[in-house]
C-alpha cells in the first residue's frame, strides 16, 4: 500500500480524529486514553503537536478498518512516523 497526502481536520483523542474529507481514522498500533478518562488531553495535544508543524497535513497508508469502521491508519510528516513517536511516548497496546 502507498502512502497518500491527507490534511487532519481535528483530533477526537490522542489516537483517533476525522480527516478533512470526512473519514474517520484511528492510529494502528497507537492506545491513547479516550476523551473523557484522564489523560487524554495531554495525549491530544501531543498527537496535534506531532501534526501541527505540517498543518495538518500528513502521509497516510490505510492498514485496515477496526470495529467501528474507522480506517486504521500509519501515519507519518517530514519528522518521521506519528505512530511510532507516540509509541514511544508511552502510548502503546500494553499487551491488547
Amino acid at each position: 500500500m502507498v502512502f497518500k497526502k491527507k490534511k487532519i481536520k481535528k483530533w477526537d483523542d490522542g489516537d483517533s480524529g476525522i480527516f478533512a474529507d470526512g473519514t474517520r481514522f484511528r492510529l494502528n498500533r497507537v492506545r491513547a486514553p479516550e476523551s473523557y478518562q484522564y489523560g487524554s488531553s495531554r495525549a491530544t495535544k501531543t498527537a496535534a503537536g506531532m501534526t501541527g508543524r505540517t498543518k495538518g497535513t500528513v502521509s497516510v497508508r490505510k492498514v485496515a478498518r477496526d470495529k467501528f469502521g474507522r480506517d486504521l491508519v500509519d501515519m507519518k510528516n517530514k519528522d518521521g512516523s506519528i505512530n511510532d513517536r507516540m509509541r514511544k511516548k508511552g502510548y502503546k497496546n500494553k499487551g491488547r
